[in-house]
């Protein structure tokens, strides 16, 4: 399993973040590594993308709980073909102070 961050550092690792702009069924069917140490394949019906960052990073929430966000970052070769999504960090929202945690 991911080592989960807490707030601050995910939201540095996010970077800025804007609204999602980008197509991203252009994934759907790839596999990539979830906070909760599972692997899913990626589907937009299925997995909610919450927002877009720059360099091809993107958040999104975990299918099996949506309390559990992990930062996807879309690996390229040579800069220019797509390979893989890589998982960058995750984070619990459900264990943030002043939340109640829904089991």
């Amino acid at each position: 399993m991911v080592k989960l961050v807490d707030r601050q550092t995910f939201e540095r690792t996010c970077g800025r973040v804007m609204p999602v702009r980008r197509n991203m069924a252009t994934f759907n069917g790839d596999s990539f590594k979830c906070g909760c140490g599972g692997e899913h394949t990626f589907d937009t019906a299925y997995v909610p993308v919450l927002l877009e960052g720059f360099n091809g990073r993107f958040v999104v929430a975990c299918p099996r709980n949506n309390e559990l966000i992990s930062l996807i970052k879309t690996k390229m070769k040579f800069g220019i073909l797509y390979k893989e999504l890589e998982l960058l960090a995750a984070h619990d929202t459900g264990a943030e102070p002043g939340q109640r945690r829904v089991a």
